[in-house]
Parts: structure tokens; C-alpha cells; sequence
């Protein structure tokens, strides 16, 4: 972008009137997470403490504000141009999606706001916001309440999908961590969540703060209102309007659910659904169902690298920068909402593996679909709500109509793919295409294109385009009239030009020419000469005849009065014929708008086969092919990965990764604790295993030479927590939080990845709490888990699901003393974490080292009573002896550490 400050329009100078905008300004209401811009016409301003932000965020520097008031301490104020404006109106509610924006227009202190849009609510500035850019999310707005039953949390959450027109709401009961509520809103994908407006004591609550927090945590817009938002008498009258159906008793398992029905009736009073007539009668309900899909935290998002982040160095660094391989906009987003739903219903997730299958095997379907047909394809989905709400351009329906003629060809591209999977190709993809590209006898005109082609084609100047998009003379006989009289103006025109350059003796289009002369803010037809042919007709020029319009240094502009009768003429029809010109393409819209349920299936159904058709690319061209998995019931006690890998990391330039096997198996190997040196590979080892069954349950391959996987309803990852300052949390209490959440969600069908559990605390207490919380996990959950940890006397863990030790392979020179990491997992535990060599790698000065090598011998050496665990090496003593050993210490320091008031929530929750 070029440099913004150069680009900063002046606000004009009225101190009077200066005085009184800030006067009108400051008597607003100041909301720190609102930003109002001005429009003035010509550019935009924002004023106050926004001023400020903008400046910085922007341009870079506070010397753009300026101050109006006449002096420093008046009220800052900061101007945009276009491109900016949109550049920061996107920031706001697209990217940081932490800001709510209105737009204000008037004059001096008479302003009124025309529009308002939050990330929840893009429509009114979707013009602005994705103008050059494509639409990365189609935003949903939740609506979240709290109550209690017998003690018990209960939460009701509802959301609104504008683009799909689904409206859902579940009630259900939470613990006081809210890790359900958590769940849903990453399901859901929720831009901005609507809360009921408390007291303040009762918004200082613990559950209050806490609800907060989940809404923060899930990167969203925490937007207050009145609790008779909330209110629930108008719902049934407002679903009545808005369902497809009309009937509302049969959505009674929603209205039976008083927090549910009460979030509903808050969601859709947010939305402003019922203000948009064209989509009355279009929506749907349904209950959702919280378990349809798996349950990710925010945590497991952040440990499995799901989605991208800014920090990021490249796109492989993500789940969703290596897997979008979609050549739309439209599979974008569906693979956003896919990363966030993982299946669990295994005819689901089987009918995704046959299709990207069918796809990986067939190299020519899957070129011609991706390389001929669907790259280049506008954004249907996009188009299609533009053309529901009769905002569409004839340009946008030209786009379209160019998708439209794609249609055929891909049905095509199926029709000539014959392998296994034909069928469901068949009647997933090729009978629905043909069906809305062709015009079969059985079919009514609004179920297929045609008519939408026809109608496009006898309505559109094809001829003109792409030089401009208007209605074709010959659709409408007034039009046609108008265009008929406007042509003989335009030869009367061009008749008495000639016969003016005749009198001049001069040459039409050569030493005179026929041009456009703007008077308040029309144009009008005149002649034009430059200086030098002016002064050789200059006497003719004076006789009366002429009258001289404009004289510039480029020429004299000039008219008689047979060219400005038939100037008026013209400019009189031109008014005329674009009058009826802008008539015709709303009724052109109007009836092209009848299409847009049929173009809302063609667009989930290309996001769709152009996302299965990425993953079969990703599969195939990866550096080593992935696999398909075979998918087991969820209460299979096998998850089997040979030759595992990470694809993010593989997928890393001068990466030479080494696989590595993992065999869970209930009753041998289901908890599994994983020893080593740091650097090893450890983390990567087990959120591989993470990342591999979550690809598996959203529809894709795996990295692996053979996989068998049985379907999990979540993954709980603890990998890496960090502090949060604002929130007052330090790192151990943010782990433990994390660990809080997995010890009250996880069930047998759950997958756990821990990494490092307790080191934020002292060893006994950071030991005590990881051999608790893994005897909760084995014996009260019994859910696979993998378990990377330091703490070595965790290998002396038995349980009833099985306990497994496995441990990465080293390498030490004997003669140097260096350690070599070979990244090969293997069977038995490792007694030692290496950390001093690690510290070598790390470059640490020798004497340093040396000085770490002798305290670590004599801590080694050093055996007092109460530091008797801490050399008790479990690993190297007979298995009965070290088991005994180790329950009786296990006794005596959960004893202990049961005293700590973290470790008392966490196990009495």
C-alpha cells in the first residue's frame, strides 16, 4: 500500500461549525469497542479516542490527527481516503472481528447514522468489504443464556446463519468451566455472541466472568442487550413469518426449552432477519444437536494447529493452510466450517473417504474438475446472496450466468468417471447437475437454469460486454423506441457538426471534433478546436453563428444553435433511457432473484466437490501419498498408525521427517507415556496422532502407510499453555484450567493428549497431579491418552485399561559426550531427560554446563527422606517391586498434594 500519510484528505476549517460537531460528538455514547466513521462526501473522518487508534494502527503515527476545537486539547480527529476506509472497516469486522462500526452522514451538527455492521452482521458494509477481496467467512451470530436448575448450570444457546437461513438452538447442562458451551461456539463458528445485559453485581460473578472468557477464548464479539431481548412472547408470531414450513407447533422440542426458545428469540431480534422481507418464509429451525459433530476446545485448536495464524511462516504451518486446496472461495470457507465440525457418524465420514477416493484415483476427472472447470469459478454463494436481496448488478448475473455454463461440463467430467464409487458420484454430484444445468420435461422452471440462461440472454447486450453491462434495446419496446430516437439525434448531431466544420473549413475529426461539455453535472454534445485552428477561424467564430463555451489551453469548446436544440434532444432521451434502463434491471433482478435457492444448492454442492477434490490432491501430492484410513465404531478399543507423520511438519522445506508407529489397544496399550529428551520429538509424536484421526473424522486421508482408527467424540489436547496477564491466570493456573476441562469432558470415546503436565509448580506437587490425573484418566474415564512427560517415575503406572512406556531413541558419542536425536519412538521407557545436553545445543557458555553437570551429580547422589522419590529409579527395578514401591509413593504424595486448593477443584469439580 502506498504510504497512507501522504494520501490524508483535510477536513475544511468552520470553527463554528467545528465547535459544534465537537459539542455533539462528546455528548455520545462512547463505547470502547465501536468505531464511528463520517462520511464527507469525498473521503472519511473518525474522531475521538478512535481517531487515535486509527492513526496508529494505520498510519503508523499520531501526526495525521488533527485537533478540532482550535487547539491541542480539542477533539482528535483523523481522515481516510476510499481505500483506506475499506482497508480499515475490513480490520475491524472482518480481521481482528473485535470492533462493531457505524457509518454517519450529514453535515456540520446534523448527522444521522445510516449503517451499522458488527462481525456478526457484515451485510451492510459487504459492498466495502469485499470488493477486492474474497469473502474468507460467512459470519454466524450466536445468542447465549444462563441459568440454573436444582443447582445445576444450564445454558441455551441459538444461532443464525444468514447465508444458509438456518436458525438452531440447543439447552443444556454445564460444568462451571463452560467446556461445553466452549464446544459449541467453535462449532458453530460464531463471529459474535449476544449476552444479556446483568446488574454489576451480578456481571462480577464468577459464572459471568467465566461465560466472558469462553466467549473471548472462541475469538469472539461479546455484544450486551437488555434482557427483554430476551423475551420469548413475539417468537412464535416471528417464526410463523420466517419458517419455510409456516408451522411452529413442530419445532416444539426448541419452544419447550425456555433458555433455548428465550436465546432464539434474542439472535433473532439481533440479526434483523425479520427486516429483510425477502427472506421471510425461507429459514429454517431445527434443535441442535450437540453431539453431531466432535468436540474441539480452544485449547486442542491451538495444540493441533488447526486454523492459521498470524504467526504463522507459511501456509503448511496449519491444518487449514496445508488442506485448503480448493480452487474457490466457496470450499475455503466450507473447509473452515469442516475444521471446526469433525464427524462423528461413521456412514458420514465413510461416504466423504469413498468420494476423495474416487477422486485420487482418477486423475483425469480430478484435473478437469480442478484445472478446467472450477478454477476461476466466481464466488456463487457470494453472487447469490447479493442477487436474494436484489443488490445484484448485471455484471454479478453475467458472473453467474459464466458459472452457469461451467455446469453442464462438470456433469460431464462425472458422467465419463467409471470406478468404484461411480454410483455415488453419480448421485451426489452428476444427477443433481444435470438436473439444474439441463431442462428436463419432469422438472418446473425455478428447479433448473435455463430459464435463468434464457432469460440472461435475451435481457444482457452480451455484445457490449465486458466494456459495460446494460439491457439490451431489443428486450423492451419502449427501450427499443428510445434507442431508435436516440440514434437519429446522434446522426442529427453528427450532421450538424459536419456542416459546422464545413462553414469553419475545417476537417471533421481531424482539425475539429465532436465532444462532451459538462454543465452542473450534465453533458452536453459540442465542438471542440484547438488554439491554433481557433485563431484562423476566429471572425467566424464572432459573426453570432457560434457560441463559445469553454476556451482551455488544450482547445476552445464551442456549440451553434442547431447543435445545442440537438444536444438538448439528446441529453432529454439519454435522461429518459436510462431511466428505463434502471427500471429493467430491477425487474431483470427481480426475476433473476427467483433462481436464488436453486444457485444456494449449486454453490454447496461445488464448495463441497471442489474441497473432496482437494483432499484427493493433497492425498496424492504429498511427499509421501497419504492413506486412506479404515474407520472403526467408536467403541472399537484399536487406533493404529504405522508410519505415522506430521503432515504440517513434513510439509516443511529441507524436512526429512521420520515416521513413527502408534499402537493404542484397550487393556495393552491404551494409556501410553511417552519419555525423552526435550527436542526429541515428543510433542510432535503426539499431537500427530491427534492431527491424524481429526483429518480422518473431517473426510481427508492420513499420513501414514496404514491406518485404523476408531471414531473419537473429542480430542483434549494440553500442550503449551501460556499465561494471560489481563486475565490475572498464571501459566501453571492456566494449565491446570486446561486439565480442569479435560478430567470434566473426556469420556471413554475421548482422545487426551497431555505434553509436560506440572511443571509450573515444585516436583512434588507437579508429580502428585500428573499421577493423579493419569489414575482419574485410566480408572474413572478409560480413554486413550497420550502422556509426554519428564516426570520418569510415571513409568511405573499400571492400570486397567493397559499402560504402555515408550520412549525416543538417543544417540550419546562417548568420547564428546554429545547426544544425537534420532526422532524414533520406541518401546520401554528413558531415565533420563538430557537436559544439560539440550543446553549444549542451546549454546550455553561452558562453564555454565560444567557447573549444571556437578549440582545435577550431587542432587543424584543426594538421598534424604524427604527427597527419597526424586532418586527412586522405579525404571530400573523388577516390575513388582517397582509397582509397589511406586503406589505406596503414590499414596503418600497424593495425600499430600489432595491439600492444594487447585488440586481439590480438580477433583472435586
Amino acid at each position: 500500500m502506498e504510504d497512507p500519510l501522504l494520501e490524508a484528505p483535510e477536513l475544511s476549517k468552520d470553527d463554528r461549525s467545528d465547535n459544534g460537531f465537537v459539542n455533539w460528538f462528546k455528548a455520545l455514547n462512547q463505547e470502547p469497542t465501536l468505531v464511528r466513521f463520517f462520511d464527507r462526501k469525498d473521503f472519511y473522518s473518525v474522531h475521538g479516542e478512535n481517531a487515535l487508534f486509527i492513526a496508529r494502527t494505520f498510519y503508523k503515527t499520531t501526526a495525521v490527527v488533527k485537533y478540532m476545537g482550535g487547539s491541542a486539547t480539542g477533539l482528535p480527529g483523523v481522515t481516510l481516503n476510499k481505500n483506506l476506509f475499506e482497508t480499515a472497516v475490513r480490520h475491524l469486522l472482518v480481521e481482528s472481528a473485535e470492533y462493531s462500526v457505524q457509518m454517519f452522514e450529514g453535515s456540520g451538527t446534523q448527522w444521522r447514522k445510516t449503517r451499522e455492521a458488527s462481525p456478526g452482521k457484515l451485510g451492510a458494509f459487504e459492498e466495502e468489504l469485499f470488493r477486492n477481496v474474497d469473502m474468507t467467512d460467512v459470519p454466524v451470530v450466536a445468542a447465549l443464556l444462563l441459568g440454573y436448575s436444582e443447582g445445576a448450570r444450564t445454558v441455551g444457546i441459538a444461532f443464525a446463519d444468514a447465508a444458509g437461513r438456518r436458525l438452531g438452538a440447543c439447552e443444556f447442562a454445564d460444568d462451571e468451566y463452560f467446556c461445553a458451551t466452549e464446544a459449541v461456539l467453535l462449532q458453530l463458528g460464531a463471529k459474535e455472541v449476544v449476552l444479556p445485559k446483568e446488574s454489576e453485581a451480578a456481571a462480577q460473578s464468577a459464572d459471568a466472568g467465566r461465560l466472558r472468557d469462553v466467549v473471548a477464548r472462541c475469538n469472539a464479539l461479546g455484544s450486551e442487550r437488555p434482557r427483554a431481548a430476551f423475551g420469548t412472547r413475539n417468537l412464535e408470531q416471528d417464526l410463523g413469518r420466517l419458517l419455510r414450513s409456516g408451522n411452529v407447533e413442530q419445532h416444539r422440542d426448541v419452544l419447550e426449552r425456555p433458555l433455548a426458545s428465550a436465546a432464539l428469540a434474542a439472535v433473532i431480534a439481533f440479526s434483523d432477519v425479520m427486516a429483510v422481507d425477502s427472506g421471510h418464509g425461507k429459514w429454517s429451525l431445527a434443535l441442535y444437536d450437540t453431539g453431531r459433530y466432535m468436540r474441539l476446545d480452544v485449547a486442542a485448536q491451538r495444540a493441533l494447529n488447526v486454523m492459521k495464524q498470524r504467526t504463522d511462516a507459511n501456509d503448511s504451518f496449519s491444518l487449514y493452510g496445508l488442506m485448503n486446496k480448493g480452487r474457490t472461495a466457496m470450499a475455503k470457507r466450507l473447509l473452515k466450517v469442516w475444521l471446526k465440525q469433525p464427524l462423528v457418524d461413521l456412514t458420514e465420514i465413510t461416504e466423504r473417504h469413498d468420494i476423495v477416493e474416487a477422486f485420487a484415483e482418477d486423475p483425469t476427472l480430478r484435473e478437469r474438475l480442478r484445472n478446467l472447470h472450477l478454477r476461476g469459478l466466481p464466488d456463487i454463494e457470494r453472487l447469490t446472496r447479493k442477487l436474494e436481496r436484489k443488490k445484484a448488478t448485471l455484471a454479478d448475473m453475467c458472473q453467474l450466468y459464466r458459472a452457469s455454463s461451467r455446469l453442464p461440463m462438470m456433469e460431464e467430467a462425472f458422467r465419463d468417471h467409471d470406478g468404484p464409487h461411480a454410483q455415488l458420484l453419480a448421485t451426489r454430484y452428476s444427477l443433481a447437475l444435470w438436473h439444474i444445468a439441463a431442462w428436463p420435461s419432469t422438472a418446473h422452471d425455478d428447479e433448473h437454469l435455463a430459464k435463468f440462461e434464457e432469460l440472461l440472454e435475451a435481457a444482457i447486450d452480451l455484445d457490449r460486454i465486458p466494456d459495460e453491462y446494460l439491457i439490451c434495446a431489443s428486450y423492451d419496446a419502449d427501450l427499443q423506441g428510445l434507442r431508435e430516437e436516440k440514434d437519429k439525434v446522434e446522426a442529427t448531431i453528427n450532421k450538424v457538426a459536419e456542416d459546422a466544420a464545413d462553414d469553419l473549413g475545417l476537417i471533421m475529426d481531424k482539425t475539429i471534433k465532436l465532444e462532451w461539455h459538462k454543465v452542473a453535472n450534465t453533458r452536453m454534445r459540442c465542438l471542440r478546436i484547438t488554439q491554433t485552428e481557433e485563431k484562423k477561424v476566429r471572425k467566424k467564430l464572432q459573426s453570432g453563428r457560434y457560441m463559445t463555451l469553454e476556451t482551455r489551453k488544450d482547445g476552445t469548446k464551442f456549440t451553434n444553435r442547431p447543435l445545442k436544440e440537438a444536444a438538448e434532444r439528446l441529453q432529454a432521451i439519454s435522461r429518459s433511457y436510462d431511466q428505463r434502463q434502471h427500471a429493467l434491471v430491477e425487474q431483470v433482478v427481480s426475476v433473476a432473484a427467483t433462481f436464488a435457492e436453486v444457485w444456494e444448492g449449486v454453490a454447496g454442492m461445488v464448495a463441497e466437490m471442489d474441497l473432496l477434490a482437494g483432499f484427493a490432491e493433497l492425498a496424492v501430492c504429498a511427499p509421501l501419498p497419504y492413506v486412506r484410513p479404515t474407520m472403526l465404531p467408536a467403541d472399537s478399543s484399536e487406533l493404529k498408525l504405522t508410519a505415522c507423520r506430521h503432515p504440517c511438519v513434513e510439509a516443511q522445506d529441507g524436512v526429512e521427517f521420520i515416521a513413527n508407529d502408534c499402537h493404542m489397544e484397550r487393556g495393552k496399550s491404551w494409556f501410553q507415556v511417552i519419555t525423552g529428551p526435550n527436542m526429541a520429538g515428543k510433542s510432535t509424536y503426539i499431537r500427530q496422532v491427534g492431527v491424524a484421526v481429526l483429518m480422518a473424522q473431517v473426510g481427508c486421508f492420513v499420513a501414514c502407510e496404514h491406518a485404523r482408527i476408531a471414531v473419537r467424540d473429542c480430542i483434549f489436547a494440553r500442550v503449551g499453555a501460556g499465561d494471560c496477564q489481563l486475565r490475572g491466570i498464571s501459566t501453571f493456573m492456566a494449565e491446570m484450567l486446561e486439565t480442569a476441562a479435560i478430567l470434566k469432558g473426556a469420556s471413554a470415546k475421548s482422545l487426551v493428549i497431555i505434553d509436560e503436565l506440572g511443571r509450573g509448580t515444585s516436583t512434588y506437587d507437579g508429580f502428585g497431579l500428573a499421577w493423579a490425573i493419569s489414575e482419574h484418566l485410566m480408572q474413572e474415564i478409560g480413554c486413550p491418552t497420550l502422556f509426554a512427560t519428564h516426570f520418569h517415575e510415571l513409568t511405573a503406572l499400571q492400570g486397567p485399561v493397559g499402560v504402555a512406556n515408550k520412549h525416543v531413541e538417543t544417540a550419546i558419542d562417548e568420547a564428546s559426550g554429545k547426544l544425537t536425536m534420532l526422532y524414533q519412538v520406541t518401546e520401554g521407557a528413558c531415565d533420563q531427560s538430557f537436559g544439560i545436553h539440550v543446553a549444549e545445543f542451546a549454546r550455553f557458555p561452558p562453564e555454565v554446563v560444567e557447573l549444571a553437570k556437578r549440582k545435577a551429580a550431587e542432587l543424584e547422589d543426594f538421598s534424604a527422606p524427604a527427597q527419597e522419590f526424586s532418586a527412586l529409579p522405579l525404571d530400573k527395578l523388577e516390575p513388582e517391586e517397582a509397582t509397589a514401591r511406586a503406589q505406596a509413593l503414590y499414596k503418600q504424595l497424593l495425600a499430600d498434594a489432595a491439600q492444594m486448593p487447585t488440586l481439590q477443584r480438580l477433583l472435586e469439580g
